[in-house]
């Protein structure tokens, strides 16, 4: 009995939410940061493969400039996402460039990119169909695309976190997953260091 007491009780906390009252509770919860650096792990199953790909590294979310990903293992690699360009780097090279006044998608992708980062789920409503929950400080969400070019890429996004998105899986609709975890955020020191600046241009 009080193990049923208990699922009841954990039911009773989640808080299925329409779409504008979860942005407004979500928003609540998230830490908004100029700055946000940490480390993540992302595993990436492939259809047909037993095994994932695991990578890890680290992230500067700057939000006047845009988003560093950098790959640390199992291969060292940069991705810049800013407004108008996307840029990969290997090795100190670039492998490829991406520009927005050149492919207008770029544009919409860096949204998507810095608004799934952010847990920014006004940004995410344009693009998904968003249910939710929250409960206590954390929340959940699922993301369904809206668009026909976009459902042909993925079927679903879930993400999770509290004061800082935790987590975020992407069902793709070949049948592929790429699952991330975020820690270690800090939103110290507030502003960027002159490497880090140099590092966007």
């Amino acid at each position: 009995m009080s193990r049923w007491i208990g699922v009841l009780l954990v039911l009773c906390c989640l808080v299925p939410l329409q779409a504008a009252d979860l942005a407004a509770a979500v928003r609540e919860r998230l830490a908004q940061p100029p700055v946000l650096r940490g480390s993540f792990e992302q595993s990436k199953q492939v259809a047909g493969f037993k095994k994932p790909l695991l990578s890890r590294g680290d992230f500067l979310v700057a939000r006047e400039r845009g988003v560093l990903w950098r790959t640390q293992q199992p291969f060292a690699g940069v991705l810049k996402l800013t407004r108008d360009e996307i840029v990969a780097t290997q090795g100190g090279e670039v492998a490829f460039r991406l520009d927005a006044g050149k492919e207008p998608s770029v544009r919409v992708i860096n949204g998507l990119l810095f608004s799934l980062l952010n847990g920014d789920v006004s940004g995410l409503a344009e693009h998904f169909r968003i249910e939710g929950e929250t409960s206590g400080r954390s929340w959940r969400l699922l993301l369904t695309p809206k668009q026909a070019a976009l459902a042909k890429l993925m079927a679903k996004v879930e993400m999770a976190g509290d004061q800082y998105v935790r987590s975020i899986q992407i069902d793709e609709t070949n049948g592929d997953k790429t699952g991330i975890r975020f820690s270690a955020q800090s939103v110290e020191p507030a502003k960027l260091s002159a490497e880090e600046a140099a590092r966007f241009d």
